[in-house]
């Protein structure tokens, strides 16, 4: 296979809400490129892209998928990003090793709401990025009405085409950077005269676009002023230099189904997107294998090599193979290589370059390129593989799961089975998290959303025949008192040979929210001998983890040993223990009204952030979830809400907060502290508690 030189190579990712026809434009330009014969489509199963069986079924983007095509003797890396909420940590993961992006939009419809979220993201990456608008061949397709709403919202649009016809007569574009027209024929491009109806239209439009590649550079602004316009050379420098900067967003349109525009896109990308050296120099920072010690260079074609390992994907042909960003030198099948984790290394097997599911063969990769690797042992997800430098590049930055669920096995016996199956997905997508919680008996998964949970558990039946069972999670309630109480425990029995004897006074008595469990030695006169006093505590331990209200643990409280009695022979570790557990269980059965039990509730701090116009809808559901608001503050067009939640309240909310927001709603959580549950609560909680224990004997 040709090898292309940094220079040579642009790698860009296509990102956009679900719908917009992202997946469609990525076939579109295998298609006029020639690097298909036929241009894949969704509808029917056959897209270069979505090539996965759950994607064919749902005709949806899941998982990113990687192809490459050539134009003008640039090879261009394209990667489909998927746009349902759910899948989008591939998207996170792209936008690590791409030089630009292709924010899709619809012509008939705009920069719709789901598309803020995106569109903020981005920005925090500092890509280049074009504006594609596409679907313009569509009944309701309105080219000045979507520019509009782009303008509103951000700055520094520039249309670099004007759409010749509109809606279902959409048949071509008029190119403002080399000022030419071009229509479809077939397949086939074909320039032909700007129509002389636009040519006001056309001229007004080209004074603003050199304006807007003039604003980005000091030179061209000064050479502008004094010749009133600029070259096409300027006008691309210009464009180019506010792409990479963030000042300017050009604008682009295609009809992906018929393929008008995406010439003059591909065009456009390799005039104007950064070359893989450019991003590669500016990135190449990161710390030496298990240290912070900072580590940079600049990457060269012929430097050390510095491969970033960026998604891992079983497939059933080829095995476990993983994507690979190549940052700088070259690798070759057989290099070994230093893994990031500083205990491994690598051998380099069989790589390949992607088009879609097929995959054509490669000796050697270079600085610059993404490739597949076939069968690394011991090279993970956001690990760095690097020979002749020491040096780990940042890992991926994921959002954080938020919608849990507890799971189990429907089959008693397929624990482990189940456990090492979800391991296994989660090398492919690290975007979900397996917690364990032993303290509650139950296992949580953790993911992006609903669907995103639907998606795992059917991936692992599918895998491993194991069927999961799905549950609201439990909740660490805790339990507490408030008063104080004394009790005696006095555990007697006799068995015909050695009896057991254990005699304790207990008081129990609370302690400062946060202080957990104390124990008291208060023994005078040797009543209890001290090699009993250690199994009273261990009593009460004990039971106290049990629970003594509703089965939850009691915490911040403190049992004093005051008191008791013995037997020379019957006594025992045994007897005391469980005479401590007899005095605090009678405790709270006879003087509960002393006691004063509580059930405490974990409270999460809540970080939600929304359009503004949906701050009323947030805090009046955050008030139905017994949460209380700690407050917002403005940031750009968003607001960031802040609030006290109870857990209990929050199951399920990733999905209740896209569906009243539109999908624009995002919010994270961690814990903040624990607080008194309401009575009707506490009543519940000790209704069910009984409810199980009455079942259960």
């Amino acid at each position: 296979m040709k090898t292309y030189p940094m220079d040579k190579i642009r790698n860009v990712a296509l990102v956009a809400p679900h719908g917009v026809g992202k997946t469609s434009l990525a076939d579109a330009m295998l298609h006029v490129t020639g690097k298909v014969g036929r241009r894949g489509n969704v509808d029917d199963g056959t897209s270069v892209f979505d090539y996965l069986d759950e994607e064919i079924a749902r005709k949806q983007t899941i998982s990113a998928s990687l192809a490459w095509t050539e134009f003008d003797g640039v090879k261009i890396n394209i990667i489909d990003t998927p746009g349902v909420d759910d899948f989008r940590g591939d998207m996170h993961a792209a936008l690590r090793v791409v030089e630009g992006v292709l924010f899709v939009v619809k012509g008939d419809g705009g920069f719709e709401v789901a598309a803020e979220n995106l569109w903020n993201h981005l920005r925090t990456t500092r890509l280049s990025t074009f504006i594609v608008i596409n679907r313009m061949n569509k009944e309701h397709a309105d080219f000045q009405s979507v520019l509009a709403g782009l303008s509103d919202r951000i700055a520094g649009v520039a249309p670099c085409q004007l759409p010749i016809g509109e809606g279902e007569g959409f048949k071509g574009v008029v190119d403002l950077i080399h000022l030419k027209a071009y229509e479809f024929d077939g397949d086939k491009a074909v320039e032909v005269p700007i129509p002389a109806g636009m040519a006001d239209q056309v001229e007004t439009a080209r004074e603003q676009l050199i304006d807007a590649a003039a604003s980005a550079d000091d030179a061209l602004t000064e050479k502008y002023l004094e010749e009133l316009t600029l070259a096409e050379a300027d006008l691309i420098a210009g464009l180019k230099k506010g792409t990479a900067e963030g000042t300017v967003y050009p604008v682009f349109l295609t009809a992906a189904d018929t393929g008008v525009g995406v010439n003059a896109l591909l065009r456009a990308v390799v005039d104007m997107i950064p070359t893989s050296y450019r991003r590669a120099r500016s990135e190449m920072t990161g710390v030496k294998a298990g240290t912070g010690t900072p580590v940079a260079f600049v990457p060269a074609a012929d430097g050390p090599a510095v491969a970033f390992a960026f998604k891992r994907q079983y497939e059933a042909q080829g095995g476990d193979v993983t994507w690979l960003r190549l940052f700088s030198g070259s690798l070759s099948s057989g290099d070994t290589v230093e893994c990031s984790d500083g205990r491994t290394s690598e051998r380099m097997g069989q790589m390949s370059v992607a088009l879609g599911r097929q995959k054509e063969k490669i000796d050697k990769a270079t600085a610059g390129d993404i490739v597949v690797a076939a069968k690394l042992k011991n090279t993970h997800t956001g690990m760095t593989l690097c020979s002749g430098i020491d040096i780990a590049l940042p890992p991926i930055r994921y959002p954080v799961p938020t919608s849990a669920d507890a799971i189990r096995p429907v089959t008693s016996g397929d624990e482990d089975k189940m456990s090492a199956g979800l391991t296994k997905i989660h090398e492919e997508d690290p975007t979900f998290e397996l917690r364990h919680q032993g303290n509650l008996s139950q296992t949580l998964l953790v993911t992006q959303g609903e669907m995103h949970t639907g998606y795992i558990l059917d991936k692992l039946k599918r895998q491993t025949g194991v069927e999961v069972e799905r549950a609201r999670p439990r909740i660490a309630f805790k339990e507490t008192i408030r008063g104080t109480a004394e009790k005696q425990g006095r555990h007697k029995k006799q068995t015909g040979g050695r009896g057991q004897f254990g005699d304790v006074h207990l008081r129990i008595e609370p302690l400062p929210r946060g202080t957990g469990f104390e124990f008291a030695d208060e023994i005078v006169g040797g009543v209890v001998p001290n090699k009993f006093i250690p199994a009273v505590e261990k009593g009460c331990r004990e039971t106290l983890l049990q629970g003594l209200v509703a089965g939850y643990e009691m915490v911040d409280v403190r049992c004093a040993l005051f008191f008791g009695s013995y037997h020379n022979v019957d006594s025992s570790e045994a007897a005391f223990k469980a005479a401590a557990r007899i005095a605090l269980k009678k405790a709270m059965e006879e003087d509960s009204a002393k006691l004063r039990p509580v059930i405490l509730e974990p409270v999460m701090k809540v970080r939600i952030v929304v359009p503004q116009a949906y701050m009323g809808d947030v805090m009046g559901d955050i008030s139905t979830r017994r949460g209380a608001i700690q407050g917002s503050e403005a940031d750009g067009p968003y607001q960031v809400v802040t609030a006290n939640v109870p857990e209990d309240e929050l199951y399920q909310y990733a999905t209740s907060l896209r569906s009243f927001t539109q999908g624009t709603g995002t919010f994270t959580m961690e814990f903040s502290h624990y607080a008194e549950v309401p009575g009707d609560v506490q009543a519940r909680l000790v209704d069910d508690y009984r409810k199980h224990r009455t079942e259960d004997e």
